[in-house]
């Protein structure tokens, strides 16, 4: 057992808090998180204090002390540590572009808003927030391991998906800008959503097959995440 707040090896679980030390792994507290890791041979590695809470063969006992340095939070009982997700170009039928979000938030609660409406990807812009962030991993319900996530340059990757026929709606308001409640939805389909503070990007709005809005009363925008999840139900319902 460890029990050292300067050992090595828990100096470097520690960092992991931190993205630039993020290459090829990431911590992940949430018991039910650590359960889908294991489940989909991501868990790596397993961190405990007092008593193992499952059978797993990379352990590593820990005093309480140091579990709560590595964790940053007195009430977890165990941790893991987890692979990094890999990347598929098989999208599935249905598809969400995120472009720019800068919330780590926004980004989990789409993931879990893509499983509960059966979206099957997730394409990111390269400068998303990270996914590995831990706001994103406590609301992403799984995602992180059920869906497919990529990132792309979305100027490059639109028209690859148009060629490959999927129909492209980007969010927005422009004079040809249709009510989402009109928009025929088709059997391979990917929508754009944009940007918490500027929206989609207007030059991929130039490139997308539709342009499409929410139709609201009473307020003039919603958070990205809630937008997201209306737009999926609304297509996962019509198609």
């Amino acid at each position: 057992m460890i029990s050292s707040l300067d050992n090595k090896k828990v100096k470097d679980l520690a960092k992991l808090h931190q993205k630039k030390y993020r290459q090829d792994s990431f911590l992940i507290c949430e018991q039910e998180l650590i359960e889908k890791a294991r489940q989909t041979g991501h868990l790596d590695l397993l961190v405990y204090s007092d008593r193992q809470p499952f059978e797993f063969d990379n352990v590593l006992e820990v005093s309480k002390e140091v579990l709560n340095k590595i964790s940053r939070d007195d009430s977890v009982a165990y941790l893991g540590v987890s692979k990094t997700i890999k990347e598929s170009d098989d999208y599935g039928n249905r598809v969400l572009i995120l472009d720019q979000l800068q919330d780590p938030l926004n980004i989990g609660r789409i993931m879990e808003a893509a499983l509960l409406f059966g979206f099957d990807s997730l394409i990111l812009s390269e400068n998303c927030a990270d996914i590995y962030n831990e706001k994103c991993l406590s609301n992403c319900k799984g995602g992180i391991y059920t869906l497919n996530i990529v990132h792309k340059n979305l100027e490059t990757e639109i028209p690859v998906l148009q060629s490959k026929g999927y129909k492209v709606y980007a969010t927005g308001l422009r004079n040809n800008t249709r009510e989402l409640h009109e928009v025929e939805p088709s059997e391979k389909m990917a929508i754009i959503m944009g940007n918490e503070g500027s929206g989609v990007r207007s030059q991929l709005m130039d490139i997308a097959d539709e342009i499409v809005k929410i139709d609201m009363r009473n307020i003039d925008s919603l958070n990205v995440s809630m937008a997201a999840a209306i737009i999926m139900y609304h297509f996962k319902n019509v198609a």
